[in-house]
């Protein structure tokens, strides 16, 4: 039995049956996207070769590519999405899952180089996103989200000319939605090219989730959303006490998920995705 859905990204994905083995086939024959989905691939490639403790890498067995198309064969993962886990999840659970992502963020640290990085590559970052928010036709710009864009040019001014962060290592969009849960092993898929491949980044990108709960704005299926918040917020807190160790983590965060959320906006095409993007934006702001 073949069976055919559609990702986020726009990519087709296909399971099939090869012999006893299931794979995936993840496409796009969209020639502006083939570039960006070969480096996640080999991006993917590149971390199954590492071992990490409770965190696995699936597989993929092959690429095909050409200017006009590109296709990648993944080994198939018999897995739990975030909802369905979290949901019948246990403390002893949930405490082993943040201690599987606080040992794959420390390998990721340890394997990152602290780096001077020059405040002007986030400017320019600012810079580009702020005018693909202005090319957004969906809320053509409203008043409200001008004043944000004020605001967070003001707190972007404010960063050092040099921010020293640790660079080499980075999933690039470690987000509940792109992690399979088998278990107590936790499967890491999608990954993602990143402006600043730091683990700074997944930082911010995990607790896109624990702390802001963007999955489920765009999970689709019900769920006891009371659970789900008391989980979240328990791994957020156990998450973020473990990174106030570092000092980089501490000055730069808040800035790092503001531009996290304003290069959402920027894709943004429903009114309750504007909505919650324009209230997590401030609610940001309001902490710097």
């Amino acid at each position: 039995m073949e069976i055919e859905v559609k990702g986020h990204s726009g990519c087709s994905i296909e399971i099939f049956r090869q012999g006893k083995e299931l794979y995936i086939l993840k496409g796009t024959q969209d020639s502006k996207y083939v570039e960006r989905l070969y480096r996640q691939a080999l991006k993917q490639q590149n971390a199954a070769k590492e071992e990490y403790q409770f965190v696995r890498i699936p597989q993929i067995d092959e690429i095909e590519k050409d200017d006009s198309h590109m296709v990648m064969k993944m080994e198939y993962v018999y897995s739990h999405n975030f909802v369905d886990h979290f949901e019948a999840a246990g403390f002893e659970q949930v405490n082993y899952f943040v201690k599987a992502i606080r040992l794959f963020l420390q390998r990721e640290i340890e394997q990152s180089a602290m780096t001077n990085l020059s405040k002007q590559i986030v400017m320019d970052k600012f810079d580009d996103v702020v005018c693909k928010v202005k090319s957004n036709t969906f809320f053509d710009m409203d008043d409200e989200i001008k004043q944000l864009i004020e605001a967070s040019s003001r707190c972007f001014e404010t960063l050092p000319e040099t921010l020293q962060i640790p660079v080499g290592r980075c999933h690039g969009d470690l987000t509940f939605s792109n992690i399979l849960f088998n278990g107590n092993n936790y499967y890491l898929i999608d990954f993602l090219d990143s402006f600043i491949e730091s683990p700074l980044l997944d930082m911010v990108k995990l607790r896109q989730d624990t702390c802001y709960r963007w999955s489920t704005l765009m999970y689709d299926g019900n769920f006891d959303e009371t659970r789900f918040h008391i989980v979240a917020d328990s791994i957020d807190s156990q998450l973020d006490a473990c990174f106030m160790q570092y000092d980089w983590y501490k000055n730069y965060y808040n800035a790092f998920q503001l531009m996290n959320f304003l290069r959402i906006l920027q894709y943004a095409k429903e009114e309750k995705v504007v909505n919650y993007l324009k209230n997590t934006i401030q609610s940001i702001l309001n902490h710097e």
